[in-house]
């Protein structure tokens, strides 16, 4: 296998999450109790809702781009919202006069594709995110609670190639995922170009990675990137690469193979999953070797996953995965992988 160079980004502050009691697990217009799994009513307090005051809380908004990339965002109660291509709104509050900001002065065609401009709020500010066609690429900006611009970075998606004595350009960058300080696009959905980049939300600076990302390894803070699963399509396998170690698996599916993954003391717990398949699958392995501790006892859903979020509350690992025609939650002992609970019937 070639080489890999990646450079492993560390974040020391932590921004202050409520240790209430974050029970309270929403699933559609119903929420579960992770306490004892029965339905509740509602999140009786803004501090029991999982899934907005956990340290997981950003896993849950990672969006998949070619369904609901985010057109609207609050930060510190400030709306601020996608408008056109040129443009995001913005209000110092809800009720009072929108200000137009103008995103793109050049008035370049941004690209015929999903989630080719979306905006996300972060704990520091708000990020707007423009895909243009051609090699003007993406462009990445952060914006104050006064819509003040932090910074505006420019990062390559197309690639220009050719063949039979015609020139034609490739475009291979996604967004991929985004915690509160990090933001990643990869060429997850091609297969002649094989890169990833990684954009620091504090200033914009960026770490380019030679290979395709199709997973990450956070930090236990949530916050700081720990490592990459990084897929090989000529090998055929998924290498896990971290700070803790580097080790591969086998993959046959490695074209559509998405790897969600949770660090646990000196595991990593991942789940395998395909897009438009129903197969899913649950290990833990050493983060160091990759020798197996157990695997999950998953029940398969009927219909394909889209997407796959894993958390973790009092030893229980918490996997939610969203379909087309809705979703399904399933909970697992975090020392055995054995089922606890199951939408699924």
């Amino acid at each position: 296998m070639r080489k890999i160079f990646i450079t492993l980004q560390l974040v020391f502050s932590v921004g202050v999450v409520s240790v209430k009691a974050q029970n309270l697990y929403q699933m559609g217009t119903s929420w579960i109790d992770l306490e004892t799994f029965a339905k509740a009513d509602s999140a009786t307090t803004p501090e029991s809702d999982f899934k907005k005051t956990s340290k997981y809380a950003a896993r849950f908004r990672v969006f998949d781009i070619g369904i609901n990339p985010p057109q609207q965002c609050e930060y510190k109660e400030r709306p601020f919202r996608v408008i056109d291509d040129n443009h995001i709104g913005y209000k110092v509050s809800p009720g009072s006069k929108e200000v137009k900001l103008q995103t793109n002065s050049e008035e370049e065609t941004l690209e015929k594709v999903g989630g080719n401009h979306f905006v996300v709020s972060i704990p520091d500010g708000v990020v707007n995110v423009q895909r243009f066609s051609g090699p003007s690429g993406y462009r990445v900006a952060k914006y104050d609670e006064w819509a003040k611009l932090q910074f505006k970075q420019n990062i390559p998606h197309t690639l220009t190639a050719e063949k039979g004595g015609k020139e034609f350009t490739v475009p291979y960058l996604y967004y991929f995922m985004h915690t509160d300080r990090f933001m990643l696009f990869t060429s997850l959905n091609t297969r002649t170009v094989h890169k990833s980049v990684l954009v620091d939300l504090k200033d914009g600076k960026t770490t380019p990675i030679e290979s395709t990302v199709c997973g990450v390894i956070r930090a236990d803070n949530e916050i700081a990137i720990k490592g990459y699963v990084l897929r090989d399509e000529a090998a055929k396998t998924l290498t896990f690469k971290s700070a803790m170690g580097s080790w591969a698996i086998k993959e046959n599916n490695i074209t559509k193979v998405i790897t969600e993954t949770v660090v646990n003391d000196t595991a990593i717990i991942f789940a395998r999953y395909y897009k438009g398949s129903p197969t899913v699958s649950l290990a833990s392995c050493s983060a160091k070797t990759g020798k197996v501790v157990w695997v999950g006892e998953v029940k398969q859903p009927a219909a394909g996953a889209n997407q796959i979020f894993l958390s973790v509350y009092k030893g229980k690992l918490i996997m939610e995965g969203t379909q087309n025609d809705g979703g399904f939650l399933e909970a697992f002992d975090m020392t055995n992988g054995k089922r606890l609970y199951s939408t699924i019937q």
